[in-house]
């Protein structure tokens, strides 16, 4: 067990989750959406406050649950998975390949952790935060089986050998493939020099904008650099922020209570 029962306990008070905690499909569902809605996906500390990200996962639960931050994808799914495993789910991590604005797999190195959760002989992709979008649920590894969650719908198909896409049927009927990943099992420590090149590259999108997104019960909310977008039941907000409201923005609409000075753009 990676995460103690009174922590488990702190984590399901910050995701504001109140549902089963038995090994099942609706508590692995109820936990992913719970955890999308409440902990947002943001890189303030490393484009605004150019700290080091600690992948301890000691070190994710301090700052995500009792410092109520957010972080990027290595830390927000990894605190899911340490959480799910301690839970007593059969999990492990996975490889993954973020695809928005690529075509060719060969163009975009892996950059993304997700987690595989297997239950009743099946796998499942499990996906915490990707500050984009992403399956609201748990979404069964199984090619072409479309399935509808909360108002999407995403199947899972394979792309090359050894690499699934997540791919969602979009609002004019189209189909977009949002993500790859590797059904290979790999360890922590696989994370730990990909996380450094993301949060220290010149050429890292973390490194050259503020991102922060969470989703909503009706939409979401997005941050990127001082522009923020809010969509509510089909209907999109954009604002260009000044400086002195960004921190306000991030208090009312992402939970981040930051005092520190923010990066100026």
């Amino acid at each position: 067990m990676i995460y103690t029962q009174e922590q488990i306990k702190r984590y399901l008070e910050r995701i504001q989750y109140d549902g089963p905690l038995t090994v099942s499909m609706e508590t692995l569902n109820g936990l992913i959406y719970a955890h999308q809605c409440q902990i947002p996906f943001e890189n303030l500390d490393v484009f605004d406050f150019r700290k080091e990200i600690d992948l301890d996962p000691q070190s994710l639960f301090r700052k995500l649950v009792e410092n109520r931050r957010g972080g990027y994808c290595f830390e927000t799914n990894g605190l899911f998975y340490g959480m799910i495993t301690s839970l007593g789910f059969d999990a492990y991590p996975c490889l993954c390949r973020v695809m928005f604005g690529v075509e060719d797999p060969g163009d975009h190195e892996i950059d993304h952790r997700a987690t595989i959760v297997k239950m009743d002989g099946k796998k499942y992709f499990c996906e915490a935060g990707i500050g984009a979008a992403m399956p609201p649920e748990a979404l069964e590894v199984a090619e072409n089986k479309w399935q509808e969650m909360k108002g999407f719908v995403y199947c899972t198909r394979t792309i090359e050998e050894g690499w699934y896409g997540t791919v969602r049927k979009t609002r004019s009927g189209g189909e977009k493939t949002e993500l790859l990943f590797s059904l290979l099992p790999v360890h922590e420590i696989d994370f730990v020099r990909i996380s450094y090149a993301l949060s220290h590259s010149a050429d890292s999108k973390f490194c050259r904008m503020r991102v922060v997104n969470r989703r909503t019960p009706r939409g979401y909310c997005d941050l990127t650099d001082d522009v923020f977008t809010e969509e509510a039941d089909g209907k999109k907000t954009v604002v260009k922020l000044s400086r002195d409201e960004i921190p306000g923005i991030l208090k009312e609409k992402f939970h981040l209570d930051i005092s520190e000075p923010l990066r100026p753009l």
